[in-house]
């Protein structure tokens, strides 16, 4: 039998549309990448993500075991100190100066020196904060070398930014003095050994108490350790 001439050439014929259906199947992928903007996976250019620059001096970075999320917000008239020789953050009153700063400790006294905010660091008594706690309260009743004289001492567990702490409470007076002193305390390890230690010392009289434990219980809430 003859072939049939309306049917000429059948098998290229159907070749020809199965190419025109794929050419039109990738014309319309191609529309829909660019309408949903999925990129191309040989042209893209990786999402890297945004490195943020170490914060100033005066602000406090947080470090990855405590996120700055953890802090409570900073009252009013209270400003953020970053020691980074201490790797440590924390706060302290509009007003006050550093009186002192050196490898291990940051003294911060308030207009007049009523009250100091002591910030330190040290390995001096051990990795823990009851080793540290232990070892700083029996140098303390060392009058010679302390100066800290009719010592009376609590001791207390506590939390510090999550971790297990030791808080002290002492009174005293300086050798050769009589006016009456109240120190407050807060001992909590950090990374290679270190202790941090935050203290508010003041006179114990004319209502300082009550505005001391609002400064020590401001200053522990602002408290970052192993800031890097």
């Amino acid at each position: 039998m003859a072939d049939d001439p309306g049917r000429g050439g059948a098998p290229s014929r159907r070749l020809g549309e199965i190419a025109a259906l794929v050419s039109a199947a990738a014309a319309v992928v191609g529309i829909l990448l660019g309408v949903f903007g999925v990129p191309s996976f040989h042209s893209a250019s990786p999402v890297r993500p945004r490195i943020e620059p170490d914060s100033p001096v005066g602000t406090a970075a947080a470090p990855s075991a405590q996120p700055a999320a953890s802090l409570a917000v900073l009252p009013q008239g209270w400003r953020r100190v970053r020691e980074a020789d201490l790797t440590a953050a924390f706060a302290v009153p509009d007003g006050w100066k550093r009186t002192k700063k050196n490898e291990i400790q940051s003294i911060w006294a308030s207009p007049g020196g009523t009250y100091e905010i002591v910030v330190k660091r040290d390995t001096s008594y051990g990795a823990t904060a009851r080793a540290a706690a232990d070892g700083q309260l029996a140098w303390y009743r060392k009058e010679a070398e302390s100066s800290m004289a009719g010592l009376r001492a609590t001791t207390h567990t506590a939390e510090q930014g999550g971790k297990d702490a030791v808080r002290l409470e002492l009174d005293y007076h300086w050798s050769g003095q009589v006016t009456p002193r109240r120190r407050v305390e807060v001992f909590v390890a950090g990374d290679a050994g270190h202790v941090y230690q935050l203290l508010v010392d003041t006179t114990a009289t004319d209502g300082h108490l009550a505005a001391q434990r609002e400064l020590f219980d401001t200053a522990r809430a602002q408290l970052v350790t192993d800031v890097e």
